[in-house]
């Protein structure tokens, strides 16, 4: 039943997330929701940047996930969660050439 459904889908992100979705804790799972909500939502992305830690009030993260997220750490999120492809890295560089630390 599952191969079925895995192999429907043509988005490779979707594919990588259906199949270890199991193996995620809460919070990578929140990692990746943050990042899939910043890939389609531009006002979260000025949210992100102007309030950091506000925008990201609800979500069941660490501090250690909080920290990688505002700084734009990519590998220490893809260390975590596994290979981002361009869309859900899409806050993450979008942070980096912030250049505002």
């Amino acid at each position: 039943m599952i191969e079925a459904t895995i192999t429907a889908r043509k988005d490779p992100a979707i594919i990588t997330l259906r199949t270890r979705e199991d193996e995620l804790s809460v919070s990578q799972r929140e990692v990746l929701r943050v990042l899939e909500r910043a890939a389609t939502d531009d006002s979260f992305i000025a949210l992100l940047t102007h309030q950091g830690e506000s925008a990201l009030q609800g979500y069941r993260l660490t501090w250690q996930d909080q920290a990688a997220l505002l700084s734009g750490d990519i590998r220490w999120i893809e260390s975590q969660v596994g290979k981002l492809g361009p869309r859900l890295r899409t806050w993450l560089e979008c942070r980096l050439q912030q250049e505002k630390w």
